[in-house]
């Protein structure tokens, strides 16, 4: 599908290029959506260049996606746009800067460009030449990367103060237990009911990865689009307006600053990454402690128990009368001690 901007006087009309159809006159902005073998055709002829397959658009080597034919300038860059499954992904866009025309090769359909274009049809001021139909795009691709960065910021805010909330309540519980070594059973039993929480932080672990892969698919969008900006600066400058020249600086100036800020978002995801597994470690070594505990105090009567076991014949406690109620109190008595001895250490 081939859409042509076109400049009729001082307004910009878009119309469907049918194969076949000639260029109009006046055309500023050609965007081409998923171009079958016909339209490639068509626009071989028009412009004189080959369009680039989805495949060579694909290549990750910069020379595969930033070159020059003739006075055609081809750039390619990820972009953030929706993916099949309604979430947002990263989709390759090609402009090919020609002396005439602007062409955009896409194979997505992000929401931005359309936006653009409306805005565009609304204002024909806003692109009154390519060049600036081109910077005007690749401006609304550093605003779509900064809004899903803030956005991604917001969540992990909100992460972070739901992961500490969390890490303050189980460490004031724990703090009160061990002044209180009295309600320390009190705090166990609590925890192990806390089945909820344990659910809750599995999905914050969830959402912190997916704050995650957002972060990295903007930065490989940021990271083309540094490349791309200091090659149209070398490429396209002698060709540019002062104005224009202006425009692709602060360009490349809010790409690099956001690119610093990505960094910043990926290491505090990685942070709230780890402190949410040390805080689900603390739960879990709750529990084996508790266990261990357990083990430990139950140690003594079994030792009680094995001697009492055992067969031998001479053994005096086995014809006593109260041989049998000793043997349970030397059980009970060992299990306590232990118990009492943990909690007035505050272990329990």
């Amino acid at each position: 599908m081939i859409t042509a901007y076109v400049r009729q006087g001082d307004r910009l009309a878009a119309f469907a290029l049918e194969p076949g159809a000639p260029l109009p006159e006046g055309t500023l902005w050609l965007d081409v959506l998923r171009p079958a073998e016909a339209e490639r055709g068509v626009l071989g002829t028009a412009l004189g260049i080959d369009l680039p397959t989805k495949e060579d658009m694909s290549e990750i080597e910069a020379s595969s996606r930033l070159y020059l034919e003739g006075e055609a300038a081809f750039l390619t860059t990820p972009v953030i746009s929706r993916g099949e499954t309604g979430r947002l992904d990263l989709g390759l866009l090609t402009f090919i800067l020609t002396p005439a025309v602007l062409v955009t090769v896409r194979h997505t359909e992000p929401l931005w460009l359309s936006i653009y274009a409306a805005r565009t049809l609304r204002h024909p001021n806003l692109a009154p030449t390519p060049v600036d139909a081109m910077l005007g795009l690749l401006e609304a691709v550093v605003d779509r990367a900064a809004d899903v960065l803030e956005m991604v910021g917001t969540d992990l805010d909100h992460l972070s103060t739901q992961i500490f909330a969390e890490a303050t309540e189980v460490e004031a519980g724990v703090l009160e237990a061990g002044r209180r070594g009295d309600k320390r059973r009190q705090v166990v039993r609590k925890a192990k009911r806390r089945k909820a929480q344990s659910d809750q932080l599995r999905s914050v672990i969830t959402a912190v990865g997916r704050a995650g892969d957002l972060v990295q698919k903007v930065r490989d969008c940021l990271a083309g689009l540094e490349r791309l900006c200091a090659f149209a600066t070398t490429v396209a400058g002698p060709r540019m307006a002062k104005e224009q020249k202006v425009r692709l600086k602060t360009l490349a100036r809010d790409v690099h600053s956001l690119v610093e800020h990505a960094g910043f978002q990926a290491m505090q995801g990685s942070f709230l990454l780890d402190a949410t597994l040390g805080l689900i470690n603390i739960q879990q070594t709750t529990i084996i402690k508790i266990f261990s505990v357990a083990a430990v105090a139950f140690l003594p009567p079994t030792l009680v128990a094995s001697l009492y076991g055992m067969n031998f014949h001479h053994m005096p406690e086995l014809d006593w009368q109260l041989g049998y109620p000793l043997a349970l109190l030397l059980m009970v008595v060992a299990a306590v001690v232990p118990l009492l001895y943990f909690k007035k250490r505050g272990w329990l």
